[in-house]
């Protein structure tokens, strides 16, 4: 079963049998939950008939989910994080058999932080039953209504391009995404529009983006700013060889970015490939425009020999780093 799914059958009140809730979209994942139990006892009633457990055995769970509703059709069963589907345990063979026999006055849902292993049993017989829901992170059109659909019920507007940008700056995290767009809202004041300006002026950069901007500063020569980000993504907790492997990670974009580009794929075709986001090809396509396939290349090999020196011990962590920024500079002056 999708998000989708399960959000039709809240809205028209078919919530029945068990449920799995995994997946690396914790702020949907709750807001579901949330949704599943206001639609099964909501009206005052959710401390009657919702209960939360922890580590249950497999009689406890049942206990609770033969209980009869209190002046309601259902009640709702709640496990969060169980061993036997967040560690190597399994579930036992009773609470599997159970599985096709949760009472029809009852919800039973386990919750799950990140991904849990679907090869295990009790998955698998969730999966069968069809109450198997995973909160994947949005694609790039839902991320967009997510944001604009934000803004509006706070009474303010943004376009899907500021909306796109808030993505790349941030990351497509909705809970970071969240916290963020309250900000926001908050810089803004009276003000109705949220701008891309106002994104640079209080929006946190995801450590991501700041890989990306020490790419544009090394383009532009600017390597005050270049050395400045870097000490800031070390401030924040950032290691050199974490550092690092971000700027050969953007690199590497870069060169499949123009590979691809010489072969004539859209933009859409490329995200696709890259697993990107489609404004975030946009931007790499932007920084093609001022360095060349072979500074891409030479760049590319700059980050792997400093890993492989600096992992084979010829190079020092302290001054690596450095030592590879300037490195690029002097590659990117040589050949402008």
């Amino acid at each position: 079963m999708d998000r989708k799914e399960l959000e039709k059958q809240i809205a028209g009140n078919r919530l029945s049998g068990v449920y799995l809730l995994d997946g690396t979209e914790e702020y949907l994942k709750q807001k579901a939950l949330k949704a599943m139990i206001d639609a099964v006892c909501g009206g005052g009633m959710e401390a009657l008939n919702c209960s939360r457990m922890d580590n249950p055995t497999t009689d406890e769970l049942m206990a609770a989910c033969e209980t009869i509703p209190f002046m309601s059709e259902k009640r709702i069963v709640i496990v969060q994080d169980p061993p036997y589907l967040s560690g190597r345990s399994d579930a036992d063979e009773k609470l599997r058999d159970y599985m096709i026999h949760v009472p029809p006055t009852c919800v039973l849902v386990f919750v799950c932080h990140g991904k849990v292993d679907a090869r295990k049993a009790l998955p698998k017989q969730i999966g069968k039953i069809g109450g198997y829901v995973t909160f994947s992170p949005m694609g790039d059109a839902e991320l967009s209504s997510f944001i604009c659909d934000y803004f509006r019920k706070n009474g303010k507007t943004c376009t899907p391009a500021t909306a796109s940008q808030l993505v790349f700056v941030a990351g497509g995290d909705a809970t970071l995404l969240t916290n963020e767009m309250e900000k926001l809202i908050g810089h803004c004041g009276e003000r109705e529009e949220i701008t891309q300006e106002d994104i640079q002026a209080v929006t946190t950069r995801s450590t991501e983006y700041m890989a990306f901007d020490i790419i544009n500063a090394v383009m532009n020569n600017q390597e005050s700013r270049a050395f400045a980000l870097m000490r800031d993504m070390l401030a924040a907790g950032e290691n050199r060889i974490g550092i690092l492997a971000m700027l050969e990670r953007q690199y590497r974009m870069l060169q499949h970015v123009s590979i691809m580009r010489l072969e004539k794929k859209n933009q859409d075709q490329m995200a696709a490939l890259l697993g990107q986001k489609s404004f975030a090809v946009s931007k790499y396509l932007q920084q093609l425009r001022s360095i060349s396939p072979v500074q891409v290349r030479d760049s590319v090999q700059l980050c792997v020999d400093t890993e492989y020196k600096i992992k084979s011990g010829r190079l020092n962590q302290e001054g690596a780093l450095e030592a590879l920024m300037i490195a690029l500079f002097e590659m990117r002056r040589a050949k402008t």
